[in-house]
């Protein structure tokens, strides 16, 4: 039998006429599924009232008409044509007591869809912030919840104020009841105050790279770090050097990184004290602890 060439109901096909129908079937359905993604975007992205209404049914809620009329602030027949379009797409039902509430598919793309305004609203209230700093130490899974750093700003040292974020952030340091954090850097006076902290009973972790490492244990007390790490201190080592610092605490989370191409950037530093940021800097921490040895004396 040729291989090359199958006879299926008194007609043949050979391999190259077969791939070339599938290819045209992948095509289409690709395209098909473009089209379906762009409309549920444009419904969204198009429309401040279908955006209103759809975040106003999150969470399985059920509404009338009437109620998501005065609530979105649209007259009825707006909020009744904009509910139908939305309906269109399957993102909308009504039940037998004419509340509209959104479906499965509704709920997922109106989730997915204030994710992506959040990351927009994250990444471009701090444009040059992002754009001027190498975050390529920030894992994948981090970087699709930039999200989570929508409710932060960026704190600059002036030529007035040269030291501004350091100060800042000494300051927050001082106030915080568990610290966990990343430095690729040493700072004595930093040693100084986490020294200081430990013995107010303060829980506190840190990875340090080997030569921040070296240098922390060049200047510390051994006797002194020998008895916090018995009780509430735990250091860590992580091999190689990550070009960022990163601390959170129970109420701030604070990120810096180096500058593109160059040295750490000293002069800008980003804050929040959104629990969704607490919760980013915590990932993060997590995933790199993960991966450093604990430090023992």
């Amino acid at each position: 039998m040729n291989i090359t060439n199958y006879k299926f109901s008194g007609f043949a096909t050979s391999d190259t006429q077969w791939n070339q129908k599938e290819r045209k079937v992948d095509e289409t359905n690709s395209n098909i599924k473009s089209q379906e993604v762009q409309e549920l975007l444009r419904l969204l992205a198009c429309s401040e009232l279908r955006n209103n209404l759809a975040r106003a049914l999150r969470n399985g809620k059920k509404m009338t008409l009437r109620e998501l009329s005065e609530l979105v602030g649209a007259s009825s027949p707006a909020a009744l044509h904009a509910l139908r379009e939305l309906g269109k797409e399957y993102m909308i039902e009504q039940d037998e007591k004419r509340n509209y509430s959104l479906t499965n598919i509704g709920e997922i793309v109106a989730r997915q869809f204030e994710e992506m305004n959040l990351s927009i609203t994250a990444l471009s209230q701090n444009r040059d912030f992002w754009l001027d700093h190498d975050l390529g130490a920030i894992p994948e899974h981090l970087l699709d919840k930039i999200s989570y750093l929508a409710d932060s700003f960026v704190l600059t040292s002036t030529p007035t104020d040269l030291f501004k974020t350091f100060s800042t952030f000494y300051t927050l340091l001082g106030n915080a009841k568990e610290i966990r954090g990343f430095s690729p850097f040493f700072v004595e006076d930093l040693t100084t105050q986490f020294v200081k902290l430990v013995a107010k009973g303060i829980d506190i972790e840190l990875i340090f790279t080997p030569d921040v490492l070296d240098a922390t244990l060049r200047t510390a007390d051994r006797e002194e770090l020998a008895t916090a790490l018995k009780k509430n201190l735990k250091i860590f080592k992580l091999e190689p050097a990550r070009n960022f610092a990163s601390t959170v605490t129970d109420y701030f989370l604070s990120l810096a990184f180096f500058k593109l191409h160059e040295t750490f950037d000293w002069s800008t530093m980003l804050l929040s004290y959104s629990p969704k940021a607490l919760e980013w800097g915590r990932e993060l921490f997590a995933y790199y602890v993960e991966k450093a040895e604990p430090v023992i004396l």
